[in-house]
């Protein structure tokens, strides 16, 4: 028999797995994007909030750490070098001309100019000609700082440890920022973000071009459509859901009827069950409970695999619509009575100095509620069909597996629960609306099984 302590890390691993997997779409960013990112933490005071990733880095934080750990910091002659270099080259960056003779930077914001030229750069070609609009990520701060060390000194420039610091912090900062999906280039909670094609979708990934962008461009539309005020982003998440888990169920709907009608054998499967109380440790019990149950679904037919194919095949979708959400820049810009939609829900649940603490709690209240009537809800029903039943003894391998399925359930929660602290307050609302639809889902199943049996029953009734 399983050690309780065995049982509960393998589906503590199982769980960890499904979290990880979760995240693995890839971030439709662009290197014009990361620097927009990195130009949006760097001029903001210190304390001051930046979306949903807290409190925002910039150069002179960077500097007093440096300074702790004896890094050589730029000198006041370094900063004017590369002050003059970027002006230069945001000029340079207005001035240039694409191979159809337009000026796709003359109208951008000098904020976004300045970005691109502070921690981007332009791609060359072998025979020497610059294109500004193929932007790389570090190549002119790199090439200035080389030219500083020769014209300065090296004495005048930061050291490589220093550089070494700035751009991985830099760096960090820009990966950690995914909410840059959109269809239109547009200014999205303070960051310039570059506009993505359907096309340029599949050049991160299947997944992505297939799912993760016709889910976002649907968001962006919806939200449009309904207005960029909090609301209308609801309503995007809502309408985005409900498609999907709608066709989601026209797909599987056949094999989602026989989880349900499973659920519906519960009874007839535990008076078998009952019959073989010592089938965990007895072989023979254990080979007839079994055929008993293989003949019972095929009488009703039901092929018990059908819960795995379902879940095989929604798990991608699934994984695909978590990463849309995630990465939907206008999800992230708008705000909900007073609450940025882009806020971590755990800091603004304790952020008692503003109103919409209350606002917060609600929705976390609302989302950790849902979660937990969609998750119950199967075995609650499960646990009325099998409550009249007579058992003729204690059944251990029933036992077993009611315990395990309920840990899971409850381990599934917590994780989520705790998640949801951390996630953007966007992403909480997504929850909440998922487990409503999950919750009307299986009462929808529910009626037309039991209206099926109905007149099953009443079939069977005319004949006899």
């Amino acid at each position: 028999m399983k050690k309780p302590k065995s049982r509960f890390l393998k589906i503590l691993g199982l769980l960890l797995c499904v979290f990880a997997l979760a995240g693995c779409t890839k971030a439709l960013r662009t290197n014009q994007d990361k620097c927009s990112i990195m130009m949006s933490y760097e001029d903001y005071d210190e304390g001051e909030t930046f979306g949903n990733y807290g409190e925002k880095s910039q150069t002179s934080s960077i500097n007093e750490y440096a300074k702790k750990n004896g890094f050589l910091l730029p000198s006041d002659e370094f900063n004017s070098f590369m002050e003059e270099k970027i002006s230069n080259y945001v000029i340079e960056l207005k001035n240039f001309e694409n191979e159809k003779g337009e000026k796709p930077y003359q109208n951008q914001s000098e904020k976004y100019l300045r970005a691109i030229a502070t921690f981007g750069g332009a791609s060359s070609d072998e025979s020497g000609y610059t294109d500004y609009s193929k932007n790389t990520i570090w190549s002119n701060y790199d090439k200035w700082l080389k030219q500083a060390r020769y014209e300065l000194g090296i004495e005048k420039c930061p050291d490589h440890s220093y550089v070494s610091y700035y751009q991985s912090a830099f760096n960090s900062l820009a990966s950690n920022y995914t909410t840059t999906i959109t269809p239109i280039d547009g200014d999205y909670n303070g960051v310039t973000l570059e506009g993505k094609s359907w096309k340029e979708a599949f050049d991160y990934g299947l997944i992505e071009g297939l799912l993760v962008y016709p889910v976002s461009w649907l968001l962006y539309q919806f939200s449009h459509i309904f207005g960029l005020n909090g609301w209308g982003q609801i309503m995007s998440i809502f309408l985005v859901t409900v498609i999907v888990r709608g066709i989601l169920i026209l797909l599987t709907f056949k094999q989602t009827l026989a989880q349900q009608k499973m659920t519906q054998l519960q009874p007839e499967l535990a008076k078998i069950q009952s019959k073989y109380p010592n089938a965990q440790t007895n072989q023979y019990e254990k080979q007839r409970m079994a055929q008993e149950q293989m003949a019972l679904y095929k009488k009703n037919k039901i092929n018990p695999m059908g819960t795995f194919i379902v879940i095989l095949f929604q798990f991608p979708i699934f994984i695909a619509v978590w990463g849309a959400m995630q990465g939907s820049a206008v999800l992230m810009d708008g705000d909900l009575l007073g609450l940025s939609l882009a806020t971590s829900t755990g800091p603004a649940m304790i952020n008692f100095k503003s109103l919409s603490c209350i606002t917060a709690w609600v929705i976390f209240l609302l989302m950790a509620a849902g979660q937990f009537v969609s998750m119950k809800l199967p075995q609650w029903i499960q646990k009325k069909n099998t409550k009249n039943i007579e058992k003729l003894g204690k059944n251990p391998s029933m036992d077993q597996s009611q315990k395990t399925s309920s840990m899971v359930n409850t381990m599934m929660l917590i994780f989520i629960i705790i998640m949801g602290l951390n996630l953007p307050v966007a992403m909480t609302i997504y929850w909440f609306m998922s487990s409503l639809i999950s919750v009307l889902q299986t009462v929808i199943m529910q009626v037309i099984l039991q209206k099926k049996q109905e007149k099953k029953h009443v079939k069977y009734k005319t004949k006899k």
